[in-house]
């Protein structure tokens, strides 16, 4: 039985009669004390008394300005006499009664309680000091009678001592922390890496706090570790305070940015990008405007390809990148820095807009450059330019014959078709882009390409943006710095100077710089030093910080599955659809003890990039109907790594499954070779201890090992020591004969037990 209303009136202290009285005013039906009440009961019990409650408290309030009640000094309430309360205002002011003594009852045994510890504290220091004052005394008996002490300076020391004493105080107390009464909320500047213990000072809270809250994000760190600035942002906001990210970048904002140029910009070439999907013709349009603007018009051709050109089309003069690919393209760009003014989006007329078109529109219009549609392979049948120009459209790239504002070019890059009417179309786009720059002062710029030559020393590409460069220039790019000995041009001459849109090779820097990094001419080799130190402990910050969480991830990623062997793939196909297919297709090989995992799935050629993610990553490389580029395989082959080439998806699939199975260890198998019965024990002077057997299955043989068994229980594994026959030695018996067995190191051979031959067989696992 639950709660009646008899065990509800002793928990208020108040009769039964009472509480049913109370009930029934709050509109409930119960008659007797051992009627059930449940917990809805309660509550309208409840509702009711505190309305009750507040109704009196009013008429106490009313009474007490019309004079009917009386405060006295104490706080008491002194009842008028011209009336008596009801038993419901009995009741409640019984229970807010019964309230306030329990408070002041536990406020009373808490401050005694206080007190208590007060007094016993206070006892145990005297007790200590009556000890350490007996003993002082107790030694001083046991010495012998000191010289008299001058009383001068005795009070001199003892100031002296207090004085120390007060400043060591007040220094103790100085660096402690106070409580804050409430939270302030603080804008914490992030630097991009911070020692979690810095980034707690910051918000003026212990370095656990900060901690903990990474171990609920899932980063392990402790005080001394760094974190990047994105975690410490997120660290920050999620403890309450506005993260603010700090380009911490004190050092090169002094020097480079005290950089000005006091010149007037003037008109600058245009940097041109070619980009689209590929097999759409960049490289044949490329080939075609190297050789016919540059090589015919140049004594002795091009010397060296170094990545970057300069055309002369009329009056002006475009500068093409054609090396920098979709994933440098995109570096350059998140860096900051105009590299590329316009892109040439190359579109076959015979295939359409491809996955890998969209892919370089995205990253144009990401960029922010303006877009140049060359409409390729006009001369092959089937090249239905209105279809490329509506499907463009649908792209959001709406040509002009159509009223939008995209140049369209119809071009065949193989017999140079259209080629002059396309470069005129750039040159048309960059006069309404008033494209400018400053040609007095320091040079600045990014790095296009860099590499090592053996005989050269470290070679870096560059595009002058702003300023101008020349020979003997102190030169900072990225972590790399030198003066400039000499400075190449596109056609292999040898120049004094280069001014702004000009791509050209430089020598004399200490090492080979990044493709990507800007370059900055300073004053002197001081400011060359301080900038590449700042960068070079940056660079080592976030290496640090990669490793670290590489490590942690393989970590988390390996707990339970130590033994799980995996097998790293670099995919790239031709089109976007299949490199799905295959990925999908891959998921589903493997098992617990080999799995797959996909480093990157990319579509187009294999590129330099992706031969360097394969080394990083212990990954193989499989292409689906592409082929890799002379650098990648460059890298391939000095690197020895495993590059694979397929058109069907079930012959990739069969290689992978192939090679998986490969890495798995191998299954040890055990066969048994024969069974003999133990019929009689004898012991021999010269054996020890003989079993006489009786094979009953298969053979027993002398060089494999065996097994004793007792009741079917294994109870040793070992080998022979002796087989015989008769008196003879044997290597085999087989099968319903009788042999002698004598087994090595092994002496509680009993008739009845068996004795089993087996074999062990290692067989490959496959997936």
């Amino acid at each position: 039985m639950g709660l009646t209303v008899k065990d509800f009136a002793k928990t208020l202290k108040i009769k039964d009669d009472a509480l049913l009285e109370r009930m029934k005013a709050a509109g409930l039906s119960h008659s007797k004390s051992t009627d059930e009440i449940t917990p809805a009961d309660k509550l309208a019990i409840l509702k009711s008394l505190k309305e009750r409650k507040n109704s009196s408290a009013s008429s106490v309030a009313s009474s007490s300005s019309s004079g009917g009640v009386r405060v006295k000094s104490k706080g008491t309430l002194s009842q008028p006499t011209t009336s008596a309360p009801s038993s419901s205002d009995g009741l409640t002011d019984n229970i807010e009664a019964k309230r306030q003594a329990a408070a002041e009852n536990l406020k009373e045994q808490q401050q005694k309680r206080e007190d208590q510890i007060k007094e016993a504290i206070r006892i145990k220091q005297e007790q200590q000091q009556a000890s350490k004052k007996a003993q002082q005394q107790k030694f001083a008996n046991q010495q012998k009678p000191q010289p008299r002490i001058n009383v001068k300076d005795q009070l001199s020391r003892a100031a002296k001592d207090y004085s120390r004493r007060e400043t060591s105080f007040n220094e103790a107390t100085e660096h402690q922390f106070a409580k804050p009464v409430e939270f302030i909320k603080r804008d914490i500047e992030v630097p991009e890496t911070i020692q979690v213990g810095e980034l707690a000072k910051l918000m003026f809270i212990k370095g656990g706090e900060v901690v903990k809250v990474l171990m609920s994000m899932g980063v392990a760190a402790s005080i001394n570790d760094s974190i990047d600035q994105e975690t410490g942002i997120l660290v920050a906001e999620e403890l309450g305070h506005n993260g603010i990210a700090l380009i911490d970048s004190s050092v090169e904002d002094e020097i480079i940015g005290n950089i000005n140029y006091s010149d007037t910009p003037k008109t600058r070439a245009p940097v041109i990008t070619v980009m689209g999907h590929v097999d759409h013709g960049k490289t044949t349009l490329l080939d075609f405007i190297r050789k016919t603007k540059v090589v015919d018009g140049e004594a002795g051709g091009i010397t060296q390809h170094i990545g970057a050109y300069q055309v002369p089309v009329g009056d002006s003069v475009i500068t093409f990148i054609d090396t920098p690919g979709h994933a440098a393209f995109s570096s350059m760009r998140a860096r900051g820095a105009n590299t590329t003014d316009i892109v040439i989006l190359v579109v076959a007329a015979n295939d359409g807009v491809m996955p890998q078109t969209e892919e370089a529109i995205n990253h144009a219009k990401a960029a922010g450059v303006s877009i140049v549609v060359a409409i390729n392979k006009m001369d092959l049948q089937g090249a239905d330019i209105e279809k490329i120009k509506g499907d463009l459209a649908a792209k959001d790239l709406t040509p002009e014959d159509w009223g939008g504002n995209i140049q369209m070019v119809p071009v065949s890059a193989l017999k140079g078709d259209g080629v002059d009417k396309l470069l005129e179309a750039v040159v048309l786009e960059s006069e309404l882009l008033e494209l400018k720059a400053h040609f007095d002062g320091q040079a600045q710029g990014v790095v296009i390409e860099s590499e090592l030559d053996k005989f050269r020393g470290a070679v870096a590409t560059l595009l002058v943006q702003n300023g101008t460069l020349k020979v003997g220039d102190m030169i900072v790019c990225g972590s790399a710095l030198g003066k400039v000995k000499s400075i190449i041009g596109s056609d292999g001459s040898k120049l004094k100077k280069a001014e702004p849109s000009f791509a050209v090779e430089i020598l004399g820097l200490s090492t080979v710089p990044d493709a990507g990094e800007t370059f900055q001419v300073v004053k002197n080799d001081k400011e060359a030093r301080e900038i590449a130190e700042y960068r070079e402990n940056k660079i080592k910050d976030r290496k640090v910080l990669k490793q670290r969480d590489e490590s942690l991830g393989n970590i988390f990623e390996s707990m339970g599955q130590s033994d799980k062997k995996v097998l790293n793939i670099i995919l790239k196909s031709d089109v976007a659809g299949t490199s799905e297919a295959i990925v999908s297709a891959l998921a589903d090989v493997g098992n617990d003890d080999a799995s797959i995992k996909v480093v990157a799935a990319g579509v187009g050629g294999i590129s330099e990039s992706d031969a360097n993610l394969a080394l990083a990553t212990e990954s193989i490389i499989l292409g689906f109907n592409v082929r890799s580029d002379n650098s990648a395989k460059k890298i391939v082959e000095s690197e020895d790594l495993t590059l694979s080439y397929h058109s069907i998806i079930y012959e990739l699939i069969d290689e992978v499954k192939a090679r998986l199975s490969g890495l798995l260890d191998p299954i040890i198998m055990e066969e048994i070779i024969g069974i003999a019965e133990v019929l009689e024990v004898f012991n021999s002077p010269k054996f020890g201890q003989v079993a006489g057997c009786l094979v009953e299955e298969g053979s027993i043989l002398k060089n494999k090992p065996v097994r004793v068994l007792r009741d079917d229980v294994v109870i040793h594994q070992g080998e022979l020591d002796s087989l015989r026959r008769f008196k003879d030695d044997v290597g085999e018996v087989k099968s319903g004969t009788e042999c002698g067995v004598g087994i090595k190191n092994y002496k509680d051979i009993r008739p009845g037990d068996k004795v089993e031959v087996f074999d062990r067989k290692e067989e490959a696992q496959s997936i």
